[in-house]
C-alpha cells in the first residue's frame, strides 16, 4: 500500500469512529510518522469544518467565494465539462464542492460539482469517487440530493454534478425556526425513507449527520455526501444477518 492509500485509507476509518476516539486512533496509527499525522489530523479538521454551521451559511460562503478569487484560485471561473465553476460552497478531507452553472448555451442549470482535492488523486482515492458516482446514478429519491451529470475534467480526474440544494444543515433548520417535535419528526420521517430507500438498494451511507442532510427553504431534507457510502456486497461479512437491508 502506497503512502497515499495508506492515508486515504486511516482517514476512512476515522472517519468511522466517533468523534472522541478519533484522536487516540490517529496517535496510534500515525505514530513514527509525523509527516503522515500531520496530513491526517489535518484531513480531520477540514472535514469538521465543512460541517460547521459557518461552512453552510451564506455569508461563510460568500466570503470564501472572494477569498478564492483574491487568492488566484485557478477552479474559480474554470469550466469542467459543460459547467463553469462559480464559488466553492464547502470541502471535505478528499474533495470540494462547488457551486457551478451550465455554460455551453444550451440551456440554464446550477448544480454543485464535486472534484478530487488537487494532490489527492491517488488511485485508490480516485475508485472510491468513481464508487460514489456510479452509487447515486442508482438512487433517485425526493430526499436525496441526485446525480445530473458526471465526466472526466481536462486533468483526467472524475467530477460529478449533483443537484443545487439551497438548504441548512439539519439542526440549523431546526432550531432556527424553533419547530416542534411533531415537525421535527415529519423531517425525520422522510430522512428515513431516503436511508430505507437506500438500504433496499443495497447502499449503507456510513456518514449520516446533520451536516450532510439539508433542508431546503420549502422543508424538504435532502440526503447528501456518499463519499464513504458501501455497497452491501463490500462489507464485512461478520455482520448479523439481523442488519441487513432486505433486498427488493
Amino acid at each position: 500500500m502506497t503512502g497515499d492509500q495508506r492515508l486515504a485509507d486511516l482517514f476512512e476509518r476515522a472517519l468511522l469512529l466517533p468523534e472522541p476516539e478519533r484522536d487516540s486512533f490517529v496517535t496510534g496509527e500515525g505514530a513514527g510518522d509525523e509527516a503522515l499525522l500531520a496530513e491526517l489530523k489535518a484531513m480531520l479538521h477540514a472535514d469538521n469544518a465543512a460541517q460547521s454551521t459557518g461552512a453552510w451559511e451564506r455569508p461563510g460562503i460568500a466570503h470564501a467565494a472572494r477569498m478564492a478569487v483574491q487568492l488566484g484560485d485557478p477552479a474559480i471561473g474554470e469550466n469542467v465539462g459543460p459547467y463553469r465553476i462559480v464559488e466553492e460552497l464547502g470541502r471535505g478531507g478528499m474533495g470540494i464542492v462547488y457551486r457551478a452553472v451550465r455554460d455551453d448555451s444550451e440551456y440554464q442549470q446550477t448544480v454543485a460539482i464535486k472534484r478530487i482535492r488537487r494532490g489527492m488523486d491517488a488511485e485508490q482515492i480516485i475508485a472510491r469517487f468513481r464508487a460514489e458516482r456510479q452509487i447515486l446514478a442508482n438512487l433517485v429519491h425526493p430526499h436525496i440530493a441526485r446525480l445530473l451529470d458526471g465526466g472526466t475534467d481536462a486533468a483526467g480526474l472524475p467530477f460529478l454534478a449533483m443537484e443545487f440544494v439551497a438548504g441548512e444543515p439539519l439542526n440549523i433548520y431546526c432550531e432556527a425556526r424553533k419547530l416542534s417535535l411533531r415537525a421535527r419528526l415529519e423531517l425525520f420521517r422522510g430522512i428515513c425513507d431516503a436511508v430505507h430507500y437506500a438500504h433496499q438498494r443495497m447502499v449503507v451511507h456510513r456518514d449520516l449527520k446533520p451536516g450532510n442532510i439539508l433542508v431546503t427553504p420549502d422543508g424538504i431534507p435532502k440526503l447528501l455526501d456518499f463519499g464513504i457510502a458501501k455497497l452491501w456486497s463490500t462489507l464485512p461479512d461478520q455482520m448479523p444477518p439481523s442488519l441487513r437491508p432486505a433486498c427488493i
